[in-house]
């Protein structure tokens, strides 16, 4: 037993932790204005806006809220930049409308076209794709490629950038996460724990 503790803390533990130390860390690059200010929007007026802008072929930068994609991407602290692309593959954070007026932005876990999981880019405008934000383990999300209306290509905090796109740590981090799914709850509760000083609402009082 205490051998199966020790190879689950080294093959998964350790990784996590690194990982998500690695998340609160960037390298620092120049951060150009925004095309899009940020005004005191609703989503549901801005998000449209900003949808109009990327479809023009401007790269927009939009503030990120919630706390869906904890732990690399936080609330009130991180910026998203987004482009326009027309393949898409797993592990990609997008902005996608799922329902009518309704937006996300969350990391594609799934591209399925004609019943068969797709893995590289895929153009396929009728494929079905599931979303799910790095801080849910449960909780996804279905639409289509078409619906898919912005590429986050890279992210901004605290003045800093980084680049999705060309980043072998962030490509590693993609992988990692998408295929650890089992122990995700633990590795949330670890950064709530270490970083973010919450209990995991479980733990709390009643």
């Amino acid at each position: 037993m205490i051998i199966i503790i020790i190879v689950f803390i080294v093959l998964f533990g350790i990784p996590a932790i690194v990982l998500v130390v690695w998340s609160q860390i960037s390298r620092k690059d120049k951060v150009k204005k925004r095309d899009l200010p940020i005004k005191k929007y609703s989503n549901d007026k801005y998000l449209p806006l900003v949808c109009e802008y990327v479809e023009k072929g401007k790269k927009t930068t939009i503030p990120l809220k919630g706390i869906s994609m904890r732990p690399f991407l936080e609330n009130d602290r991180d910026e998203g930049v987004l482009v326009k692309r027309t393949k898409f593959k797993k592990g990609q954070v997008v902005l996608a409308e799922i329902s009518k007026g309704v937006y996300v932005l969350h990391r594609i876990d799934r591209i399925v076209v004609n019943g068969v999981e797709v893995f590289d880019d895929c153009d396929n405008s009728d494929a079905d794709v599931t979303l799910r934000g790095d801080g849910n383990v449960y909780g996804t999300e279905s639409c289509k490629v078409k619906d898919i209306r912005a590429l986050c290509c890279e992210v901004i905090r605290n003045g800093k950038l980084y680049d999705l796109e060309s980043s072998k740590c962030w490509r590693f981090y993609s992988w990692y996460w998408t295929n650890t799914l089992c122990i995700r709850r633990y590795q949330l509760a670890i950064y709530k724990l270490l970083w973010r000083h919450e209990l995991p609402d479980r733990w709390k009082m009643k």
